[in-house]
């Protein structure tokens, strides 16, 4: 570099003090754009958190049915569902419970304990106080209304 000059003859000085800046420029924009990705992508996990979190869910939940299901316990047979459900419609201490708490210590549906219930009248709907456990808290529910509109 004899003169000002490197050893391919262009100047030195302005010519890389030029292409220098430019390379920053270049850079800084290129930091800038990255700056703006990695923020958009930040914003789209947040608002997938509630998504994945459903999703999370509904896996635990069939985690847990195929557990159920699967479990070494043999299912029950229609006989014995009706025997089970007629069994705690007749015991005074778990006549009261609900139709849904039945069904699920039975393992069938609300409506066919109800159905039962309706069958061995054992217990009208109306005008009498319902056992209820939800969320594992266990109150008294009254019934009366159950089946009426609004208006009437």
């Amino acid at each position: 570099m004899a003169g000002g000059r490197k050893s391919d003859g262009r100047p030195a000085g302005k010519a890389s003090a030029g292409r220098l800046k430019q390379l920053q420029d270049s850079l800084r924009e290129s930091v800038s754009q990255m700056e703006q990705w990695g923020a958009w992508a930040q914003n789209l996990l947040e608002s997938r958190d509630g998504e994945i979190a459903a999703l999370q869910a509904r896996v635990d939940a069939l985690e847990q049915r195929l557990l159920r299901e699967s479990s070494d316990e043999p299912r029950l047979t229609n006989a014995e569902k009706r025997e089970a459900i007629t069994a705690y419609l007749k015991d005074p201490e778990r006549r009261d419970w609900s139709d849904r708490e039945i069904a699920r210590q039975v393992g069938t549906s609300p409506q066919t304990v109800a159905n039962w219930r309706q069958r061995l009248s054992l217990t009208s709907r109306k005008g009498q106080d319902r056992t209820v456990i939800r969320g594992g808290k266990i109150f008294k529910m009254r019934t009366d209304n159950i089946g009426q509109g609004k208006g009437e």
